[in-house]
């Protein structure tokens, strides 16, 4: 394929409505573009952009993509040393965001960001000699792709440099937990002011830090864009937090009305519940997925945001697991993992859910139930090093939830706390007659030790693949659980997304700041 038919191939795949001047600009940069014998930043970038490009259609071969992809990086580094034009910076902050390195991505993004805005405030020139990259799965939604390609193919570069670096500080690893993410996300919506999906983020990332001006930017969405499901449900369950009803009860009535339009949809599922229900639907991966009815909910308000689980190690996930594989999900929350790994297993596979508190045991159930997904069993309990009961501490965010020693919790007087049965994954396993299990996951909030120690037999015997939160909150890196699985004969690795590699951890020194880390038996 030709560069031309390359990236315009591409540009009429995330906007497909675009207009016939922006095409014929295009046409003419790739015609006036020195492919072979390139000697500006400009054309360096071209062929960094059609190498992106070239990248995003080999999703089964990985090899190729990682040629086009280091083709990509080799180019911009030479436009950047030609001229540190922020376009360039701003692809180049782009590929570290799409393979997972996210802090350097924002490092270069925000420097870029700042250093760019008086060149595009005093430049005027719209004939920009520069090819522009989205990434198809970041930042923005495909209506907002349609929304922004006057920004991208009819202003200066400068202009566009802040479109793509916009993209890139819009990450949602960052936007849903913590305040730097909510800035980055207030800097985007003044570069790309009729993005609802920019402005819906907003509202919720708001909300969940307690700032109630993100209704504002819930109606601002609903502005842009009129006729969306997730708008309709995120300004329903936020006056439903406010306990304004009857506001709460006029954008149920008001989507109801939608769903009579969309009945097969399952975006409008969710309004066939009761106003005071104790969970809401949400699509995922095709499925009617029950959550908590928060926003305070990270899962909920990720799902509802997002479309999509945020965390890099969901594509190893999802690419890992076989049909009729034996999964356990340990501290499943509401099955995120648990339902998109029964949609992999598929009838002849089983996954095991284990969630001890029991908000998040009927979300899983209900999720069960409506998609009648009888290759999930649902154990309610906690994983642990022993066969008894345990303190739950509860938070506000249920994702936060965790097992606590009776000790700590008499000095909690005003806490909230569950009782729930705990066991050990051995014994469950006996009792469910288990012959092997694949995966392993395991989200206990610190209370991963505890769990392998009660898993001897199962990780000796069946050497299940294990993926594990390494960071728990503010408690820092899991040092304990990478010391023992390393002395059971693990090998620890972090997730490459994009290019779906597995990189070795070989020192303690190496686990610092993965969220997640992978552990595959030596053997």
């Amino acid at each position: 394929m030709s560069h031309q038919d390359s990236y315009l191939q591409y540009v009429k795949q995330i906007a497909p409505k675009i207009d016939v001047g922006s095409l014929s600009r295009i046409t003419n940069i790739i015609e006036n573009t020195l492919w072979e014998n390139a000697n500006s930043s400009s054309d360096w970038n071209n062929v960094a952009v059609v190498a992106l490009t070239e990248a995003e259609r080999y999703s089964s071969e990985m090899e190729t993509r990682a040629l086009y992809l280091e083709m990509a990086f080799d180019a911009l580094n030479n436009a950047l040393e030609l001229e540190q034009h922020p376009l360039c910076a701003a692809h180049l902050a782009l590929i570290h965001s799409m393979i997972g390195e996210t802090q350097r991505a924002i490092e270069i993004a925000f420097n870029a960001f700042i250093n760019t805005l008086q060149l595009a405030d005093e430049n005027t020139n719209t004939d920009s000699q520069y090819l522009v990259y989205l990434f198809p799965q970041q930042g923005l939604s495909k209506s907002d792709y349609q929304l922004t390609q006057a920004a991208l193919y009819t202003q200066n570069s400068y202009q566009q440099a802040l479109v793509v670096l916009s993209q890139v500080l819009c990450s949602s690893q960052l936007v849903f937990y913590n305040a730097v993410g909510r800035r980055f996300l207030q800097l985007a919506a003044q570069v790309i002011p009729n993005s609802a999906n920019i402005a819906l983020k907003l509202g919720i990332a708001s909300l969940m830090a307690n700032e109630w001006e993100g209704m504002l930017h819930l109606h601002r969405a609903k502005q842009l864009a009129p006729y969306s499901s997730v708008t309709h449900q995120a300004l329903y369950l936020a006056y439903r937090a406010f306990n304004q009803i009857e506001t709460a009860n006029y954008w149920l009535k008001l989507s109801q009305e939608l769903y009579q339009q969309n009945p097969q949809s399952s975006d409008w599922q969710w309004t066939q519940l009761k106003s005071d229900n104790a969970f809401t639907y949400v699509p995922f991966e095709g499925l009617t997925m029950a959550v908590e009815p928060s926003l305070r909910s990270i899962v909920t308000s990720v799902l509802i945001g997002e479309g999509e689980w945020f965390e890099k190690e969901m594509e190893f996930w999802r690419h890992f697991i076989k049909p009729g594989m034996t999964v356990i999900d340990v501290g499943a929350n509401a099955g995120v993992y648990t339902f998109s790994a029964a949609l992999q297993v598929g009838s002849e596979g089983r996954v095991l859910a284990v969630e001890p508190f029991s908000s998040c045991v009927n979300y899983l159930t209900e999720t069960c139930r409506v998609n009648k997904l009888s290759q999930v069993t649902v154990c309610s309990g906690a994983a642990s090093n022993f066969n008894g009961t345990v303190k739950l501490l509860l938070h506000n965010a249920n994702e936060m939830n965790e097992v606590i020693s009776s000790e700590a919790a008499a000095n909690m007087p005003n806490a909230s706390f569950e009782e729930a049965e705990c066991f050990t994954l051995d014994s469950l396993v006996e009792r469910e007659k288990f012959e092997r299990v694949d995966i392993l996951k395991i989200d206990a909030e610190n209370h991963e030790l505890a769990v392998l120690e009660g898993s001897t037999k199962i990780l000796s015997e069946m050497a299940p693949v294990i993926l594990y939160e390494n960071i728990a909150g503010s408690k820092g890196s899991n040092y304990q659980v990478a010391e023992y699985l390393n002395k059971l004969g693990y090998q620890l690795f972090r997730y490459q997304p994009y290019l779906q590699n597995l990189i070795p951890i070989n020192s303690l020194e190496e686990i610092q700041g993965n969220l997640n880390l992978i552990a595959f038996p030596r053997s």
